[in-house]
Order: C-alpha cells, then structure tokens, then sequence
C-alpha cells in the first residue's frame, strides 16, 4: 500500500513539473448553481471550480474560472473555443457536437419538480405534466429523453434565471418550476421562500453532471487523465467533503446576510 501511494505522489511530482507548466485553461459555468458553481464577482466559484482547479493544478496548469454571461451565451462560448472547459452540464446529443465528455461524472444531480406549498400535484410519470404550465431556465437541458418529450408534449416557459421563473410561479403564471434540487433549495433559503414553495418528491430525472471541454481547446488531450482522477476523488471521498464545504459556505453566507439585514 505505501509504495502504491509513493508512485501515485511521484507520478503528480513529475507531472506537474511537465511541459504544461505556466499554462492557463479558461474554464466558466451557470451564474447561479450552487453549491457546485455561481457568480462572484467576475468569477465562477463553487465545488466544481475547484474541483477542476485541483485537478489540473497537479498538471502545473493554471485554472481560470470566469463569468461569461448567461448560460446559453455560456455554451456558445465553448462552441467558438473562447473557453476550454464548462464546469458543470448535462450529456445530450446537440452538445455532443462541440463538447468532448468525460467518460467520469463528478456527482449525479437530481433534477426536482418545485412548486406553490398547497398547489403539489401527483407525479409519477413525465405524463402528469402535459396539463401544466411549466418553467425552466434558457439553455437548460435534462437529458436527451425527457427534452425530445418536453418539446414534443409539454408547454415549459424558459426564462433567463430560477428566480424570474420562481417569481412568476407566486404570480400564478408557472404551476411549477423545473430545477437542480440541491442549487433549488439553497435559493429558496436565500429568497426566504421556503414556507411558500416545496419541491415534489419524485425527481423529474437524476443526470450526471460533467466538466465537459471544448472540442476546440488544446487540453482535451489531458481527459485520460482527468478521467481517472475524478474517479479516485470520488471513491476516496474529495468531491463529497467538497459538496459539504460549499454547502455549509452557503448556510454561513445566508446567515451573514440575516445578520446584516
């Protein structure tokens, strides 16, 4: 076991002392996802920023997470190569023709119903939707499967961020919400919206969520490696202590404000 562990140090000492030194990857992600990734500033922050900043950082690659704009004009950023890497989205067939996947996932995401408190409904099947007048942000996908169903049998009103659409939820012009359950939750914390929305307990869907490349970034040569240290960061326990620092960051940024107010 210690020459095991001996080897795997010495493989990141000489790979980071590599050819690689100095260079910069552009990574950038959602505005408003916590905790895996949001706006501060003018950079991107959270789980998955540092996540990668890890990774590459045993490669002597510099990471630089910035705020790009919305996440539609976000991907198109990765469709021109003005940035290298998206630090956290979907699979699905249309960003299969710019984005190079990992095969590893960093965590799956379950992707939840949010709704009025006393306007729930029963869900058990995708079908239970095609009655409603549904929300979800601009550019958001949720798999290959259900976004082909949606747009063939549902009616989802896409906005440019959660809050807008939650807001039009209150005002009765969206019967529910379609969002990440745990970057959902956070927010109604923050918005103080937790006695007047709930989420359904079915998920809508459970995605993996990947740091996916730019077909036109020069790094894409590295996703071997970045494949298998994002399977050892999570069998060892790293990508779980992180979601439980930027979970508990949230709770202690949420508390600061109620203090401030």
């Amino acid at each position: 076991m210690k020459k095991k562990i001996f080897l795997s140090i010495l493989v990141v000492i000489l790979v980071s002392t590599s050819a690689y030194s100095g260079e910069v990857l552009i990574a950038s992600g959602h505005n408003e996802y916590p905790p895996f990734m949001w706006k501060e500033g003018d950079k991107i922050v959270g789980l998955s920023a540092e996540l990668t900043s890890i990774i590459f950082g045993e490669l002597g690659i510099k990471v630089n997470s910035i705020y790009i704009g919305p996440w539609k004009r976000l991907q198109k950023s990765a469709k021109t190569g003005e940035i290298d890497l998206i630090l956290g989205i979907y699979k699905n067939e249309e960003r299969l023709k710019y984005l190079k996947f990992p095969n590893e996932s960093y965590t799956p995401d379950p992707v939840v119903i949010f709704v009025r408190k006393g306007k729930s409904f029963p869900f058990t099947k995708w079908k239970d939707l095609v009655d409603k007048q549904g929300g979800a942000i601009i550019g958001d996908s949720f798999g290959q499967e259900f976004d082909l169903y949606a747009e063939s049998n549902l009616k989802v009103y896409k906005v440019k961020e959660f809050r807008q659409a939650i807001n039009m939820m209150i005002l009765d012009r969206l019967e529910y919400v379609i969002f990440g359950l745990y970057s959902g939750t956070i927010q109604m914390i923050e918005m103080g919206l937790t006695k007047e929305i709930e989420y359904l307990e079915k998920p809508l869907v459970t995605p993996n969520a990947y740091q996916a490349f730019s077909k036109k970034s020069k790094f894409i040569n590295h996703i071997p490696y970045f494949n298998r240290r994002i399977t050892e960061l999570k069998a060892d326990g790293t990508i779980g202590k992180l979601i439980e620092k930027y979970m508990t960051h949230w709770e202690k940024t949420l508390k600061v404000k109620k203090n401030e107010e």
